[in-house]
């Protein structure tokens, strides 16, 4: 079992990895992460060793390990697992969802919205991040453990960012427009829409994502 220190230095370096914040091909080195994170180089090795694991690195003996970089094949076929997940979670989660999480999806839309014509660093960040959270309530809200665990277990390509800015803010707007379809299939309770909707929405994210 991992310990607690290793947890969190674990999902922190996951977190930067499928952020695109680590690049593909990036050298991690234990001494050098332990001094940025303020930890020994224990739990550092046994992130690492965890993210080998997930295939997000490639442990290089007595170097440290290195960001895998991610081909097109597999950026496709991540997107086509994500879109038979989520679409079915968003088709659970019409009957299932709460007023709150309405609500949040809602902010979640809103709060996206003026960053669909950023150009800046820290926008197209934000936005990525609000996009991220936008699909974390609908999976949440589908009360699905396995899903909820199957869709955690699926890496979230680091290039959607990559997408926002090549495809500029026509599709980021388009993108958002999609979230706004999605909300009402589930503020109507409408399962088949829901599902259709999500589906749509990331395959062409999917398209999006190879192009970028």
């Amino acid at each position: 079992m991992a310990s607690t220190g290793g947890e969190t230095v674990y999902l922190t370096l996951r977190a930067r990895i499928l952020s695109g914040e680590l690049v593909s091909g990036l050298m991690l080195r234990e001494q050098a992460l332990a001094e940025e994170l303020g930890v020994s180089r224990t739990p550092i090795r046994e992130a690492l060793r965890r993210l080998d694991e997930a295939g997000l690195v490639t442990v290089v003996p007595n170097r440290g390990a290195q960001v895998v970089p991610w081909t097109i094949e597999q950026v496709r076929e991540t997107y086509f697992v994500r879109a038979g997940l989520e679409s079915r979670a968003a088709g659970l989660a019409a009957s299932r969802i709460t007023p709150d999480e309405i609500a949040m999806l809602s902010v979640l839309i809103d709060a996206m919205e003026p960053l669909v014509t950023a150009e800046d660093e820290l926008g197209i960040t934000e936005l990525g991040r609000l996009n991220a959270e936008f699909h974390r309530i609908v999976v949440t809200a589908s009360r699905s453990p396995q899903l909820m665990a199957l869709t955690t277990s699926v890496a979230r390509v680091p290039l959607m960012e990559a997408a926002f800015r090549a495809h500029g803010a026509l599709y980021r707007s388009r993108s958002n427009h999609q979230h706004r379809d999605i909300l009402t299939a589930l503020r109507t309770g409408d399962t088949i829409w829901a599902e259709a909707a999500m589906r749509s929405h990331i395959l062409g994210a999917r398209n999006a994502v190879s192009d970028a």
